[in-house]
């Protein structure tokens, strides 16, 4: 395990293999270990980075400092900054795919591309669920309930066989109430949508077709962008790089190693994508 100091906070982090730097970024309730399937496919072609948001896994939060979309973006810089990394891919999940499209949009001289996987785009579109997450006593139920954390995120990853799953969950368990509901509410509140048309970069959104946490019409929200190609799979629930991984890491590897701005797609893929 890394760590480094970033703006006097402590980030764990992780770095494996060798070639143009792609930075994996998670979503709420989660780590960077719920990444590392899909890293050690990528790392055989790229140096691969990740890290976990402050007050997620293990990294700490002074919760002094804003809990917000924003906020996660800054670190993405400070970490670059801190790593000597100029450009870089950002591939995230979620929450971290929101934090991803909004560095990228703010910051296209340092994201040279940048791909987004079940992320809300207009936080209104986030399940009920974790809407709940944002009162303060379910919140607090979370910090005190282990079971309860658990039992959730279960439910979010679905059920797969992946035998790093007891791991993702134990991480799942180092985040307070605190934390939790502050990045909800920002999630919720925010709204991508009057950004994306900013958005200059070569862009991939991958949206599980069955996805239960993020509704699945976000994916139409990119007709009008025209760096972006969206692909909705539709066997594949909040987590498409788990639910068909052989899939989703043919797709991805192929958007990495692409040099044009607009990957061609494999046929096996074009009958379950919503293409431009």
């Amino acid at each position: 395990m890394s760590i480094i100091i970033v703006d006097k906070q402590v980030v764990h982090y992780e770095v494996f293999g060798r070639g143009r730097p792609v930075l994996f970024l998670h979503g709420w309730l989660g780590s960077w270990r719920y990444w590392y399937p899909t890293i050690e496919v990528v790392s055989a072609q790229f140096r691969t980075y990740s890290f976990d948001f402050w007050g997620f896994g293990d990294s700490n939060s002074t919760q002094r400092g804003p809990v917000s979309i924003q906020s996660y973006s800054d670190q993405v810089i400070r970490f670059l900054d801190e790593m000597g990394v100029d450009n870089v891919t950002l591939v995230g999940h979620s929450m971290g795919g929101m934090v991803a499209l909004k560095t990228a949009i703010n910051h296209p001289k340092r994201i040279s591309r940048v791909a987004a996987i079940g992320a809300p785009i207009d936080g209104n579109s986030l399940s009920w669920l974790l809407k709940l997450t944002d009162r303060p006593l379910l919140a607090d139920a979370f910090a005190t309930l282990p079971w309860l954390r658990r039992s959730l995120f279960r439910f979010f990853l679905g059920q797969t066989n992946d035998p790093t799953v007891s791991e993702v969950i134990d991480d799942s368990l180092k985040s307070s109430g605190t934390t939790l509901r502050r990045a909800v509410s920002s999630m919720w509140r925010t709204d991508l949508r009057p950004e994306l048309p900013r958005l200059q970069v070569p862009t991939l959104i991958v949206q599980g077709g069955r996805d239960d946490i993020v509704h699945p019409n976000q994916a139409d929200l990119f007709g009008d962008v025209s760096v972006a190609d969206v692909v909705v799979m539709p066997e594949s629930r909040h987590f498409p790089f788990l639910d068909e991984s052989v899939v989703f890491n043919d797709l991805l590897l192929r958007f990495l190693k692409q040099d044009s701005p607009r990957p061609a797609l494999p046929v096996y893929l074009q009958q379950s994508t919503v293409m431009r």
